[in-house]
């Protein structure tokens, strides 16, 4: 299913129960499910995930951290989504949102690109 212009939820690395808490949660919001993203699709763009693209996906692996990337959210929905979501998600979770510019990379790429976001953040702590 093409979700390319719907409010969707990209997910990586939640467990099965953290996959359908969170599932839940969005229902009860009429947001679509999470649209998971596998460990395997490190060469996959954004794009790519949210178009549905059956790519083969190379032998990037990705890291094991938590991600959630927002796609198509106002601020203001995304702002209040993001206060419910944090009663259930990790301290550790990743949250971004899709850009004009994230929405072409890879899932490599973004996470790897996030990852040291955080830790620029925490150095300046």
């Amino acid at each position: 299913m093409d979700l390319i212009n719907e409010k969707v939820i990209l997910a990586y690395g939640l467990t099965g129960a953290d996959e359908e808490k969170f599932n839940d949660l969005l229902v009860k919001q009429n947001i679509l499910p999470c649209r998971v993203i596998k460990k395997n699709m490190g060469n996959v763009t954004i794009r790519e995930v949210l178009r549905d693209v059956k790519k083969t996906e190379g032998n990037s692996q990705l890291p094991n951290e938590k991600l959630l990337i927002f796609s198509n959210f106002a601020d203001k929905e995304l702002y209040e989504l993001i206060d419910d979501i944090r009663q259930i998600k990790s301290s550790d979770t990743i949250l971004a949102a899709v850009t004009p510019t994230s929405i072409n990379w890879t899932v490599s790429y973004l996470m790897h690109h996030l990852i040291a976001e955080r830790e620029a953040y925490k150095k300046s702590k």
